[in-house]
């Protein structure tokens, strides 16, 4: 039986020999007699660890963003009407919900 550090070693050359071949999952696992499963779980196995397979990802990078002013754009964002009874009542994105409560148990007596 192979020890735990010689598993994890064949799987490395594996994945490496699976990265550099150009080749799909499917395609890779076809050609050499392994299960899709199987790779997979190299592959998943092996990220977690400092080994010597290269992942191929694109550095990460930040993206600056601006933020607007977030009152003008509740202003300008369409209403949502509610109706209680005939009454009716517009809410924007910036509406206190704790007040809207009372109004609609003030409207539901009343109306």
């Amino acid at each position: 039986m192979k020890t735990k550090k010689a598993r994890r070693q064949e799987w490395i050359v594996l994945v490496e020999n699976y990265k550099a071949s150009g080749l799909t999952m499917a395609a890779w696992c076809s050609a050499n007699q392994f299960t899709l499963h199987t790779l997979k779980y190299w592959l998943r196995k092996l990220n977690g660890t400092s080994s010597t397979v290269s992942t191929k990802s694109r550095p990460s990078a930040f993206i600056p963003l601006s933020v607007g002013d977030t009152a003008s754009v509740a202003a300008q964002a369409t209403p949502l009407i509610v109706r209680v009874g005939e009454a009716s009542i517009e809410l924007r994105a910036d509406f206190d919900p704790h007040l809207l409560r009372e109004v609609v148990q003030v409207l539901r007596f009343t109306c």
